[in-house]
């Protein structure tokens, strides 16, 4: 029993998506014209025979129906595509077949029928749709083509030919009810519309390609799935005949929208499908290769028209986003693909990159840091690192670390400057992340720095996020050059957690820099472009919906401020924590302080600062608690300050600051500007420590809790 169960589930694993293929005369039995001009198109499609049932959109026998991996953009439309190979039943000869090639363009015989067939979902409540056409490309005598438009009645009874182009208005429900129209462009016959891409440079044919067709296909007339080169190859369809087994090794070309193969190869495969029918040598579009066969390196794209972490100076993206007159394609577009544009912000974006170089073990060796945990194939892989100067590289190997790699080198010069550069190397989103092409890092042959013996590794504040002007501003510094990598969070939802109610259930994040130029905002944290190298730090929110920055800031010896600001989203309010991480783990330069503003309540409302001190050594610190000197309205007026261990232990407390250790905070030349503040110096060990500002008496108003590290 079990045996023939097996037998059964490894034949029913070995069908093909179809057994044959129905015979079919050229030009679609001779219904179409061998060539424009031979004699009249048919009027209607039914009159084609492309479809033996036309209101229920049948294709005739021999019609093998397909799907391209990586679909043309078509203004949101729902396609089904069929080809029809003339022949006259086995066994086949050349002209019955497809002239087959592993990388390029197929040939195709005399008499060749592509048809094409367009919905548009025009409820996206019900998904009902409306047809709208039927094209017909025809590879014609001369070894060209044409191409017809045939335009569905309403009642789909049948689709009449149209002369020339045509625009339409067509509703559209949409998922919250409201209306839009979207324009349809069906297209002209010349060069002006199917001849425009279907061109003689691109060989005519699009869609049709080993890496297009390299992908799985469930077959309508059988309901198998199978390989379509697979399928297409067992029906006699190529010449010559495919082995199998190469198939797995063919390149194969990637839904745009498919979130399981790198951003990289998603991006490559839409421009192949959008754009190298003319962007490609020969073709009409100069500039850059497309065809996503050309190595990638060789396409002209990357630095010219996609450039590092820079969308306005990225001509692609800037003219595939646009529906004005630079818009790419110009013509039968009449709305963005919204899905490839952030798919091509996201490769600009390019959040991978190297954070550092150093010796490891001897000059033989090299630790190379990424700012996320990469892929080990594609970090192993000696082809994707080269050095200057004559330096090789015999070897590469995970470190104790997932973000680090260990490189075997030839011998370096200690203390001399090298360039390394990488390509290829992925990190571990489930769509991956690739370091930008040819990225070069320059460092010099020393080891790794030691650690400071302590540093603020983290310093927070809890508080009530109010509307308006009573956000929560939390100005923060890093002093030492030239880079500071940091990470703001801001927490609300998950507080829950923590015990704490009315928690911000939206927190949203600003940062600024210290002339007040905005440099980076976020809502949700996944929908950050590094979401990876957010989830690797380890301390990513467990919230959906609350916020993180992570970046690398200038940093100066003199120290370079910046501010967060914390809000709810639609101006909503609760207790909401904000955060400043120091991600460089003692070593480059110091975050010295946090200083946030908010309002001080009552209960659980109250101000309450935190850091972390880490290291081997203790770390003193000042803590100021603010309220009168703050030019703004409703000042606390007589802010107290509690400093408490991590089991809420009180270890020092102060109302007025000259009231105890006042010459110690004098000589921190950070003592308040008030009599009425506070403050407190103190040196801690290494830990976790809270500072909770009140007012006196039960006094609420605007106060700002400040922890500084006394270097």
């Amino acid at each position: 029993m079990l045996l023939g169960a097996l037998a059964i589930s490894l034949a029913r694993a070995q069908e093909y998506g179809l057994d044959s293929r129905e015979p079919i005369g050229a030009y679609l039995n001779n219904a179409m014209p061998s060539y424009d001009g031979e004699f009249e198109f048919p009027a209607t499609l039914s009159a084609t025979g492309a479809f033996s049932d036309v209101v229920n959109v049948v294709p005739a026998p021999g019609l093998i129906p397909y799907a391209p991996n990586s679909p043309l953009w078509s203004d949101s439309a729902l396609k089904n595509r069929w080809v029809a190979v003339p022949n006259d039943g086995p066994p086949y000869d050349a002209g019955e077949q497809i002239n087959f090639v592993p990388t390029g363009e197929w040939t195709f015989p005399n008499g060749t029928v592509f048809v094409k067939e367009f919905d548009l979902i025009v409820n996206e409540q019900t998904q009902e749709k409306k047809r709208l056409e039927t094209r017909l490309l025809v590879r014609d005598a001369n070894g060209a083509v044409y191409g017809v438009t045939y335009k569905w009645r309403d009642d789909n009874s049948d689709a009449d030919l149209l002369p020339g182009a045509l625009n339409e208005d067509i509703p559209v429900v949409q998922a919250d009810g409201t209306t839009r129209i979207q324009t349809w462009s069906y297209p002209g016959r010349g060069f002006d519309g199917c001849l425009f891409c279907h061109n003689q440079p691109a060989s005519y044919v699009l869609g049709l390609k080993t890496h297009q067709l390299n992908g799985t296909f469930t077959y309508p007339s059988t309901g198998r799935t199978d390989n379509q080169l697979r399928t297409m190859n067992h029906l006699g369809m190529f010449t010559p005949a495919l082995n199998e087994a190469d198939i797995p090794n063919y390149l194969q070309a990637v839904h745009v929208e498919d979130p399981s193969y790198p951003i990289q190869t998603r991006m490559r495969s839409w421009l192949d499908s959008n754009c190298s029918q003319c962007h490609r040598p020969g073709g009409f579009g100069p500039g850059y290769d497309g065809r996503f066969y050309t190595p990638f390196d060789q396409q002209g794209i990357v630095n010219v028209y996609l450039k590092f972490r820079d969308l306005e100076g990225s001509l692609i993206y800037q003219r595939d986003d646009a529906l004005d007159a630079t818009k790419m394609p110009p013509l039968a577009k009449n709305m963005v693909h919204e899905a490839a544009m952030e798919v091509m912000r996201q490769f600009v974006a390019s959040p991978l990159e190297v954070l550092s170089v150093y010796l490891s073990q001897d000059t033989t060796h090299l630790a190379v840091r990424f700012n996320s945990v990469v892929d080990p194939a594609s970090a192993t892989d000696l082809s994707h690192y080269s050095l200057d100067q004559g330096a090789t590289i015999s070897s590469a190997v995970i470190g104790s670390n997932p973000d680090t790699v260990i490189l075997s080198v030839s011998p370096l010069v200690a203390d001399q400057s090298y360039t390394l550069t990488v390509n290829d190397v992925l990190d571990t989103a489930p769509s991956a992340n690739t370091i930008w092409p040819g990225s070069q890092f320059v460092f010099s042959a020393v080891f790794p720095p030691s650690p400071s013996p302590n540093w603020l590794a983290d310093v927070s504040t809890r508080v009530l996020v109010g509307a308006g002007d009573n956000a929560v501003i939390a100005g923060f510094i890093a002093k030492g050059g030239p880079e500071k990598r940091i990470m703001v969070r801001a927490i609300g939802p998950s507080l829950v957690d923590k015990g704490i109610t009315g928690e911000l259930i939206d927190p949203t994040l600003e940062l600024y820099d210290a002339n007040s130029n905005l440099i980076a905002t976020n809502d949700n944290w996944a929908d950050n472009y590094n979401a990876q190298e957010i989830t690797d730090t380890g301390i990513a929110p467990t919230s959906p919906n609350e916020a993180v920055i992570l970046m690398k800031l200038p940093s100066t010896n003199d120290g370079a401020a910046y501010t967060a600001v914390m809000r709810g989203a639609n101006d909503t309010v609760g207790v909401g924590l904000l955060e400043v991480y120091d991600l460089d783990a003692g070593t480059g330069p110091d975050l010295l302080n946090i200083s946030t503003r908010a309002f001080v309540d009552v209960g659980d409302a109250v101000l309450i600062g935190g850091t972390i001190v880490q290291g081997t050594q203790a770390q003193t610190v000042i803590a100021r608690a603010i309220g009168p000197s703050l030019d703004v309205p409703n000042p606390l007026a007589d802010p107290t300050l509690e400093l408490r261990d991590e089991n809420g232990g009180l270890l020092l407390s102060n109302d007025n600051w000259r009231s105890d250790q006042e010459q110690e905070i004098i000589d921190s030349m950070l003592q308040p500007e008030n009599d009425s503040e506070a403050a407190i110096v103190t040196t801690l060990m290494p830990g976790p420590y809270t500072a909770i500002v009140r007012g006196a008496n039960g006094g609420t108003g605007v106060g700002l809790v400040e922890i500084y590290a006394l270097n």
